[in-house]
């Protein structure tokens, strides 16, 4: 297979590092026919964006593979399974606090790994067991084909082979709430990048089984977003992104225009409140359709990035997204 070139996590190119047991970026095609390729070769349109984000997301600090991640408790709490769905084999990863009892029902956060991830390495960007150790909530990692995602207009694979990854997650869920005590109104979707794009394009289609998401780095690139019953939103984005920008492109939409629709489609009525904390102004209204909230961070001078994760280029002030999202989820106003 042609190789390309790596891009750093902030969308600088570069040469793999020596020793990369493998490239971060292969040559692939997605839907709309763009191949990625050395940069130079291709304008920079949607297949540049998907190279930055075979790098921003490809387990950047592990030298271009695949990091086993050490689990956040006993064995015992975390169980790898299968589901056939659409004669594939679907993989995903629970982790249930073991002080969980069977009778207590917890919230379920699904948390939706960026491209070329997998339910490990979102994990271990994340540190959502931690969080869901210390909360009390379940939390799973679905695998996508391909490591991708198909959020409608994006990305990999998935979106390529025209894979059904709402029925995936929809029978994920059927399965998950018969197994584990979940409460069935306090069920959030989370994302990075090309999975945060499939947790709005869930917010659309799964409206009815779904209270909120909360994307990082992500974009609305499904077009016939109904959702039968309003969702709360949470948006996190950094004004640096150089692969899903925050003024958008010719490939995804402007991440203000997205959290507008979002108020469009919650019925927000009036201004938004307005706050600052560190490097993130934030935006968010409150006088939503069903009690909904539709909140829009916006992180000055931040990357293409899960923010807070452990890592040496983190800015000063930078918010940490696992905590932030987790404490939007619980404050939430119960769901009728």
């Amino acid at each position: 297979m042609e190789k390309v070139v790596a891009a750093d996590e902030r969308g600088a190119w570069r040469k793999p590092f020596p020793g990369e047991s493998r490239p971060y970026g292969e040559l692939i095609t997605n839907q709309r026919g763009t191949s990625l390729r050395q940069p130079g070769l291709v304008p920079p349109s949607t297949g540049i964006r998907l190279a930055g984000m075979l790098l921003a997301i490809s387990l950047a600090s592990c030298g271009g593979s695949t990091a086993t991640p050490t689990p956040s408790d006993s064995p015992s709490a975390v169980h790898d399974r299968t589901l056939t769905v659409d004669g594939r084999d679907r993989t995903y990863r629970v982790f249930a606090p073991p002080s969980l009892g069977s009778s207590q029902t917890a919230p379920l956060v699904i948390a939706l790994h960026g491209l070329t991830q997998d339910g490990e390495a979102i994990e271990t960007w994340t540190r959502f067991d931690d969080e869901a150790k210390a909360s009390r909530f379940i939390v799973a990692y679905p695998y996508g084909i391909g490591n991708s995602w198909n959020a409608g207009g994006c990305c990999g694979d998935a979106s390529a082979k025209g894979v059904d990854d709402v029925v995936f997650i929809s029978r994920l869920l059927d399965r998950l709430t018969v197994e584990y005590p979940i409460d069935r109104t306090r069920v959030f979707i989370a994302g990075l990048s090309n999975g945060a794009m499939m947790a709005y394009r869930l917010a659309c289609q799964l409206s009815d089984r779904i209270a909120a998401a909360a994307s990082v780095a992500g974009a609305l690139v499904f077009d016939d977003c109904r959702p039968a019953r309003p969702v709360s939103i949470l948006e996190m984005h950094g004004t640096d992104d150089s692969v899903v920008p925050y003024a958008g492109d010719s490939a995804f939409p402007s991440t203000t225009s997205t959290i507008q629709r979002w108020v469009t489609l919650d019925d927000c009525g009036g201004n938004p409140t307005q706050s600052v904390v560190g490097i993130t102004k934030t935006s968010t209204w409150i006088g939503c359709r069903g009690g909904t909230v539709v909140r829009f961070d916006t992180v000055v001078e931040g990357p293409h990035t899960w923010f807070g994760r452990v890592d040496p280029n983190t800015l000063p002030g930078e918010p940490n997204a696992t905590k932030v999202i987790w404490d939007f989820f619980q404050n939430l106003a119960p769901r009728a």
